[in-house]
């Protein structure tokens, strides 16, 4: 399986961080920790809509090159994390829903 996209984004405002400016570093760094957590992935429950909320803050502290990574969709999810959030979902309105929109997860593997 691939590096889960939370550390990759952690890691990436980490190695920013260490070529930032001190005050842009501590603000690089918070943000690593948040996403350490899971806080900015497509499926977490923190925000509506994880990526957006980063790229804002990242604009709001002038982050704009970084901001332009996440919007790009550098640190979407993967198909993997895709697939295992679907296969999570048991709310039947959920699964009726990414069904109908023909985004539910790739059952030919199953047993």
């Amino acid at each position: 399986m691939t590096t889960p996209t939370k550390d990759r984004l952690a890691a990436e405002l980490r190695k920013v961080a260490d070529i930032a400016g001190p005050q842009n570093a501590a603000i690089y760094r918070a943000l690593a920790d948040r996403a350490e957590t899971g806080e900015f992935d497509d499926y977490s429950d923190t925000h509506m809509c994880g990526q957006t909320a980063l790229y804002s803050e990242l604009m709001q502290h002038g982050l704009n090159k970084f901001a332009g990574r996440v919007e790009s969709g550098e640190f979407d999810a993967s198909i993997e994390e895709s697939e295992a959030w679907a296969r999570s979902q048991t709310d039947p309105q959920v699964i009726a829903m990414i069904e109908a929109m023909g985004i539910g997860p790739d059952r030919s593997k199953d047993q």
